[in-house]
């Protein structure tokens, strides 16, 4: 009777002991849940907050960035992975008053998930919707793998102020020599009705004035460039190919367009695009990759790094990594947002989303302090003292994509600038 009585008594403790194991274990596991999601939140936050970090401080980015990744990246872009595409953490969640539906208003690296930029105001979620700009978009998207284009869905736009009257007009003889029967959206910023009356002689040009009451009111300054990125995010919503040109440009020698759209067609889905490939000689001593083409591409060298007119404050919004890339022409030159090819993509509607917030938000697309004015000529691996506005914006968002530029670089023939304003 005493033996079986030990031997309850045995059994009883040990089913008391597995209860135990298993809630420690529990605790245990949403302890280690609730660890590891706060260290990708603090990780999350610390390198997308890599912006704020003093000027010279920024090219210890590498080694921040790489011994982060030792600590933290690897469970954070794993478990990033895992969750839902729709998925959107609560402190990035803007919430439509029209559909309910929520949206994420927080940037991340599309190289590097675990780098998320400071959120954007929720205020602006009503204009991405007007825009069209926002994932569950229903507009009619390009087949960049399709060469041809409809005559009626390519359209040239640009925009002017009253003292660039003469610029567009010596901008827009060339094109119209070179393609008769162009149409071209011109945008008034502050146009005459006497100067738009004369433009609309011409049946190919159609004037819209620029409608400030849309957005905030920082939008009216001129020389933050805030206008150009939401005139190309109205255009995609209308166009789906539009080629942007600013009225100080000249394109002299163009390739024929035809050409172009092939170029971007030819690598659509091909596995061997982005490969080295040899030319010529047995060891192959002349060699050459031919890049996938994105669905935004630029065509003019601005003669200088991303890294020379780089601000801590545009860094706050979309952070980046290895800034040493950033420095050099082989994969981080800036290219001029003055001239830019734009197809329906749901790539390029992302990135306009992105470029529209940062136009949007006050401190993004003017960083404190930003000048666009230069303390010394922009060259490559040091900061020349300003910024380019929506330029710097623009690249930085194509880089984080591609971390080369030569995706969406391309050469469209002969193409100069004037610098007088008549």
């Amino acid at each position: 009777m005493q033996r079986k009585a030990v031997n309850i008594y045995g059994t009883v403790c040990c089913l008391l002991l597995l209860v135990i194991f298993y809630e420690v274990q529990k605790v245990s596991y949403e302890s280690a849940i609730t660890a590891m999601s706060s260290s990708i939140s603090q990780s999350s936050e610390l390198l997308g907050k890599f912006g704020i970090i003093k000027r010279r401080t920024l090219d210890r980015l590498q080694f921040q960035n790489d011994k982060l990744k030792l600590k933290n990246n690897v469970n954070a872009v794993g478990l990033l992975e895992l969750l839902p595409s729709t998925y959107v953490s609560e402190k990035c969640r803007c919430i439509s008053n029209r559909t309910g539906k929520s949206y994420d208003f927080c940037y991340r690296n599309p190289k590097n998930l675990s780098l998320t930029g400071k959120k954007f105001n929720c205020s602006y979620l009503s204009t991405l919707e007007d825009l069209k700009l926002l994932e569950d978009t229903d507009l009619r998207l390009v087949n960049l793998s399709n060469k041809e284009r409809n005559e009626s869905d390519v359209i040239f736009v640009s925009a002017i102020s009253s003292n660039h009257f003469g610029n567009f007009l010596q901008m827009y003889e060339l094109l119209k020599r070179h393609w008769p029967k162009q149409k071209v959206l011109l945008y008034s910023l502050d146009l005459s009705d006497t100067h738009i009356e004369k433009l609309e002689k011409d049946k190919n040009i159609k004037v819209r004035k620029f409608d400030y009451e849309k957005y905030p009111k920082h939008v009216e300054n001129w020389m933050e460039y805030r206008f150009k990125a939401l005139i190309l995010a109205e255009a995609i919503r209308e166009f789906p190919n539009i080629w942007w040109t600013d009225s100080h440009n000249r394109w002299l020698k163009p390739k024929p367009l035809t050409n172009f759209y092939g170029e971007i067609a030819k690598c659509q889905g091909d596995v061997d695009c982005d490969k080295e490939i040899c030319l010529s000689g047995k060891k192959c001593h002349l060699r050459k990759i031919i890049f996938q083409k994105s669905s935004i591409m630029m065509f003019v060298n601005s003669t200088h790094s991303n890294y020379a007119v780089l601000m801590e404050g545009l860094l706050d919004y979309f952070p980046t990594f290895n800034i040493d890339t950033l420095k050099y022409n082989d994969k981080g030159l800036q290219l001029s947002a003055a001239f830019v090819y734009l197809a329906r993509t749901q790539f390029t509607l992302d990135v306009l989303k992105w470029h529209t917030l940062c136009a949007l938000e006050e401190k993004c697309m003017k960083p404190p302090n930003a000048k666009l004015k230069c303390d010394s000529i922009p060259e490559w691996d040091k900061y020349a003292g300003c910024f380019r506005f929506d330029q710097s914006s623009l690249n930085l968002l194509m880089f984080n994509s591609f971390r080369n530029h030569n995706h969406y670089f391309m050469n469209v023939g002969k193409v100069t600038r004037t610098y007088d304003h008549y």
